[in-house]
């Protein structure tokens, strides 16, 4: 479990710190009233910390005196502090913290507690910094690491285009306009064809911020936010922060409408509206799909017998063992109950059976863990391979499939003219 150090001398602040982080974020707090205890727990070694929350008013150090201790041991430091001087908040910016917050008020706590949350969610994330400046690559790197990204670099728009699909799990992009091959405009409008401002936030930068006129281009052009050269460190990270945060709500409120709540798998909704980009795609011959529908057997037993929190958690680890499964340019969709429904594209049709039948006995030899003991379940599975006018007839061909797989015995797969059972393989 990931640690936070909160060193503060006020009860009711590292109380309250406490069990904020701890209940919203789950993360397990060490609290340290003095420098000397900070000291103690520290090179203790009980103890890794990934951010260190740091009162500069303590009862036995000097002001920023626990700041460049933290930052000596190559820890992570963010400043909670009741006041600070202009000249203070200069030099502790300039020691590469975090962030620095002051305790002015209620909210002040829970803006502790979302930097600890994006801090946490960052170490997770890749970003990119597109500039054709080494030294400017070079700093907002730094900052980005600072922040707990993992950074990749491109010093035009060309190469970060290639880099983009050789990372598609990218988080971030910072890019600068003014750039050789291609600027950040003209990559902001290629990649702007391809992925949704939600899916990968981009921030513009540069140094001809004039009357607003390049901040308009940037964000017209798809841009999320914008920034002028030079900009404060503060300011940096709060666009990113904000940045992030609104596109991952947008995601989450995307992911309410499209997918199922309990398996993260799209939803039926999305399904039958995936259909008509589906079936357009293959009529301009551009791709070919078939359709499974699958069904989880004898799944009311589970419930009956073991009880309806067990049957969720059949329903997830069935779901999970489908989304390893199957790539992303497929569909996979939970339809309603324990039926689910898979669109797999442009893929032969001895490469269709041999998935299905991995994804068969995968979920055969699931063990799902229900507390007290292990269960297991089998799946049958009916696949239309013909291209039928709809999706909504694909879905329901091979629907009569899979009612023939449940009627030939289970734990089976059955397309047009075939089956194939456990024995017969």
């Amino acid at each position: 479990m990931d640690k936070v150090l909160v060193v503060e001398d006020s009860n009711f602040f590292s109380s309250l710190l406490k069990k904020k982080i701890e209940h919203r974020l789950g993360l397990k707090v060490i609290i340290a009233e003095t420098f000397a205890k900070a000291r103690d727990i520290v090179e203790s070694n009980e103890h890794e910390f990934f951010i260190s929350i740091l009162d500069l008013n303590l009862p036995d150090t000097e002001s920023d005196e626990i700041v460049d201790y933290i930052l000596c041991r190559g820890m992570s430091a963010a400043v909670f502090t009741s006041n600070i001087t202009s000249e203070m908040r200069k030099k502790i910016l300039g020691k590469n913290i975090i962030d620095y917050v002051l305790k002015d008020n209620p909210s002040s706590l829970d803006y502790v507690v979302s930097l600890v949350d994006r801090l946490q969610k960052n170490a997770k994330l890749t970003a990119m910094i597109v500039d054709d400046s080494i030294a400017t690559r070079h700093y907002i790197s730094t900052l980005l690491r600072l922040y707990r990204f993992q950074v990749i670099e491109a010093e035009n728009g060309e190469e970060a285009l290639k880099k983009i699909e050789a990372n598609p799990n990218l988080a971030l992009i910072v890019t600068d306009y003014d750039m050789p091959l291609m600027n950040g405009v003209e990559m902001i409008k290629n990649i702007r064809n391809k992925i949704a401002k939600s899916e990968l936030p981009i921030i513009g930068l540069s140094a001809a911020g004039g009357d607003g006129e390049m901040s308009a281009r940037f964000i017209k052009l798809g841009a999320n936010d914008f920034l002028n050269k030079p900009f404060l460190q503060e300011e940096f990270f709060y666009r990113i922060n904000q940045t992030l945060e609104f596109a991952e709500q947008v995601r989450a409120l995307s992911d309410m409408a499209t997918k199922d709540y309990l398996t993260g798998l799209y939803n039926r909704r999305y399904m039958i509206n995936a259909g008509k980009q589906l079936i357009a795609s293959r009529d301009r011959n551009q791709s070919s799909f078939i359709v499974a529908m699958m069904d989880i057997d004898f799944f009311k037993k589970v419930n009956d017998n073991y009880g309806h929190e067990a049957g969720d958690l059949v329903l997830k680890a069935v779901s999970d063992a489908l989304a390893s499964e199957f790539r992303q340019a497929d569909v996979v969709a939970r339809m309603g109950g324990e039926e689910f429904c898979v669109v797999v594209v442009n893929l032969a049709v001895e490469k269709y059976i041999e998935v299905f039948e991995r994804l068969r006995r995968t979920i055969e030899d699931l063990r799902v863990d229900i507390g007290d003991q292990e269960i297991s379940v089998t799946i049958s599975i009916g696949i239309c391979i013909e291209p039928l006018p709809t999706l909504e007839d694909m879905i329901n061909a091979a629907d009569a499939l899979l009612y023939d797989a449940k009627e030939g015995g289970r734990n089976c797969i059955v397309m047009q003219d075939t089956t194939l059972s456990p024995a017969g393989i």
